[in-house]
């Protein structure tokens, strides 16, 4: 009974170690390990189980049939991982051993013997924390999706015997592999070999030899915690492609600022070609605006009185070039003001005996599209119905077109007008 008590205080002893061990790598969360971070206590556990077979290597492993040196396994263990390469575990293995053995030894059969030694048989419990070596991990760097990690482990451990009556132990070293098989975010599929090895005396042989208790396992391990991957940490090669990016970002931003300045000066440019262009037919309007007053307040002259020879065509021809006339708001047709100063045009079309276009407009920031085509061609139309149905022009020197222009930098009269040329 003593015995047992001392097991029990040595497990809970290596338990505590253990977690002991843990709590104090984690007194500073987020430390950087190469690529990740490190977090807090309560991130990256696991649970694992399973079961197998084992088998126990002594001094009279040879004696009787291979069979009679196999017996069940079982492990179950918890431990944690510190960082993606780095980790520990307690685990719990046993639970039978059977082999053979002097017949001055405890756990012996002595009515079985074969060749010289006796049938043994015996319970035992294996309780040892192992330190845990990610090579996947370290060699090829951590991918918590990865399929397959190779996980080798070494450690120490108790080693007890339990039969009524008889009690021992032994310090053991254990080794092994786990090979882990991803199945999703928190279950693993493990396949762990492992072998202890411990003082002979564990089942009563005097010899001064060491035994080898050796395993093989199949189970699920279990993630838990408040998270089961590591996060990126920040490296001078991480800085380095953010700083990277940021320049590139910066570079494109400003090449489109470029651009954008560059065409806001060209449309400024060309803004002020048209608002000039602009001023220049005004002049010109009120020009003709103001022959045409002179022409109706020029007083008749008898038909006795000989009058002065008119002025040629060729002398007038020139001044209807680029006269434009301009329209309300929304509007297709001229009041009879704007309508009079067509007359004045006529003349010069008939006098040139040239073909002319009549060009209207609309603006192509409001409304849509097709109905400011629409309206750009009705300003043309109602132009061309003036000209040949009120002045008399032939309509074969006359062609008409629309155009729906930007608004952006021109003056609002350019957007509502008609345009002779």
């Amino acid at each position: 009974m003593k015995e047992m008590k001392k097991i029990i205080i040595a497990s809970l002893f290596m338990l505590v170690s253990v977690f002991s061990f843990a709590q104090e790598a984690e007194k500073q969360d987020l430390k950087p390990t190469k690529d990740y971070l490190v977090g807090s206590f309560a991130d990256n556990w696991f649970i694992s189980a399973g079961v197998g077979f084992q088998t126990y290597l002594s001094e009279y492993y040879t004696a009787g049939s291979i069979i009679d040196h196999f017996s069940p396994a079982l492990n179950v263990g918890v431990g944690k991982w510190f960082t993606p390469v780095m980790g520990v575990r307690a685990q719990f293995s046993g639970i039978n051993a059977r082999g053979y053995n002097l017949l001055s030894t405890p756990y012996i059969d002595a009515n079985e013997m074969e060749d010289g030694a006796y049938k043994m048989n015996f319970y035992y419990m294996n309780l040892h924390a192992d330190f845990l070596f990610n090579i996947h991990s370290q060699f090829y760097r951590y991918n918590p999706e990865r399929k397959y990690e190779l996980i080798p482990f070494v450690g120490m451990g108790w080693f007890a015997t339990l039969k009524d009556g008889i009690a021992d132990n032994e310090f053991a070293a254990n080794i092994g592999i786990i090979n882990q098989f991803r199945i999703n975010e928190r279950l693993d599929f493990d396949v762990e070999l492992k072998a202890a090895v411990l003082r002979s005396a564990i089942d009563g042989n005097p010899a001064k030899r060491f035994n080898v208790p050796a395993s093989a396992t199949v189970g699920i391990s279990y993630k838990f915690g408040k998270e089961t991957e590591f996060k990126q940490g920040i490296t001078p090669d991480i800085i380095a492609e953010v700083e990277k990016k940021d320049a590139l970002k910066e570079s494109e931003l400003q090449n489109q600022n470029d651009a954008l300045k560059n065409s806001a000066a060209d449309q400024q440019r060309k803004a002020n070609d048209l608002n000039k262009a602009l001023e220049q037919e005004k002049q010109k309007n009120a020009k003709l605006q103001k022959e045409i007053e002179e022409l109706k307040n020029r007083p008749q002259t008898t038909s006795t009185q000989t009058t002065a020879p008119a002025v040629t065509p060729k002398a007038e021809a020139k001044d209807f070039t680029g006269v434009k006339v301009f329209y309300e708001i929304g509007k297709t047709t001229l009041d009879d003001k704007n309508s009079a100063n067509l007359e004045n045009v006529a003349k010069c079309i008939k006098d040139a005996k040239r073909k002319v276009t009549i060009t209207g407009y609309a603006d192509s920031s409001t409304g849509k599209l097709s109905v400011n085509k629409k309206l750009a061609l009705k300003r043309a139309q109602n132009v061309y119905n003036i000209l040949v149905e009120k002045y008399g022009v032939n309509k074969d020197m006359l062609s008409i077109e629309s155009s729906v222009v930007d608004p952006k930098g021109l003056a609002p009269e350019m957007m509502r007008m008609a345009e002779i040329k």
